[in-house]
């Protein structure tokens, strides 16, 4: 009798959930040969991809580390803005070297050292020029007031930063400042006064004209924190009073001015801002008065001495 062979592909094979995704389900041979290959070609897929993103991001690394380190090396340095300084100046206190990296320049470290090296810059920016060149933008600061010292000026800008400790020479439309005592003072950086108050109120007068526009003050007087006056253009007298409501003050008083320039610009006067919110202007009032300066202190010492070594002479005649 004759026998024949069994045919292995109809074979029924009862499958563990895990390959059909139904327990108990009936699939032949060929059918969980294909279900395996699917599988295992979707592992070998996922495989690929993890392993092509890691070589994408190592890549990635190595073309920053090689940017940093390698490439866009700094060839050149230019700077733009300042009216005080020149390029070469800028360039050889900014702390960054040809061949140092553009893309490692700090801006906050490039910034710091000119403010501090260079007292008339105001504030830094810098761009990158890719591939090579950097740029330092400069915005220059203005001296605001003078304060008088040993013979001599101490400049600084509105917000107190020293931008020359002895300066000879006084720039016209400058205030000179009465009632303050300095205790530190070095070019670039800020000066500290032994009165706190009256340094902290000057400050404030300061940002306030500058804010306000007002220029052409020639004086400043902050001895008596409650009775602040200024001079200005040495003809018209204004009465602060007290800091209250000093930016208010100070904006009411340049928009005075500003109308009595139009009426007549060499109107002498008093302007008084103590009486808030209105603004009273006296003409003829106040006579001119120039701020008292380095000169006319040496004029008076020098007076002095006069007098010191006559009366002495005196004293000896009336001896003998």
């Amino acid at each position: 009798m004759a026998t024949g062979k069994k045919n292995n592909s109809s074979k029924i094979i009862k499958l563990p959930t895990d390959f059909t995704g139904v327990s108990g389900q009936q699939l032949s041979r060929d059918e969980v040969r294909s279900r395996k290959k699917k599988i295992l070609k979707r592992r070998r897929a996922i495989r690929k991809a993890i392993i092509s993103f890691f070589m994408a991001i190592i890549v990635a690394l190595v073309g920053v580390v090689l940017a940093f380190t390698v490439f866009f090396k700094v060839d050149t340095i230019k700077s733009k803005g300042s009216k005080v300084y020149p390029q070469k100046i800028i360039v050889e206190n900014c702390g960054v070297a040809i061949g140092d990296s553009l893309l490692l320049v700090n801006a906050s470290r490039v910034s710091e050292n000119l403010l501090h090296e260079l007292p008339y810059v105001g504030s830094v920016t810098i761009e990158r020029d890719l591939p090579s060149t950097l740029i330092i933008n400069i915005q220059d600061t203005k001296v605001a007031a003078a304060i008088i010292n040993n013979g001599t000026y101490i400049l600084i800008n509105d917000s107190g930063k020293v931008l020359d400790k002895d300066a000879d020479i006084l720039m016209e439309g400058i205030p000179v400042v009465s009632g303050v005592e300095v205790e530190n003072f070095k070019a670039g950086e800020t000066i500290t006064f032994k009165s706190k108050e009256n340094g902290d109120i000057l400050i404030e007068i300061l940002k306030a004209t500058t804010k306000a526009g007002l220029d052409g003050l020639t004086e400043i007087d902050v001895s008596d924190s409650s009775q602040i006056f200024m001079r200005y253009d040495n003809r018209i007298k204004i009465l602060v009073g007290s800091n209250i409501k000093l930016e208010t003050k100070i904006l009411r008083a340049a928009s005075a001015i500003e109308r009595e320039n139009e009426i007549n610009q060499y109107e002498v006067g008093v302007l008084d801002l103590r009486t808030d919110p209105k603004v009273f202007f006296k003409a003829g009032e106040e006579t001119t008065k120039e701020p008292e300066t380095v000169n006319e202190n040496k004029k008076k010492d020098k007076k002095s001495e006069k007098i010191t070594e006559e009366t002495v002479k005196t004293s000896e005649k009336t001896g003998e």
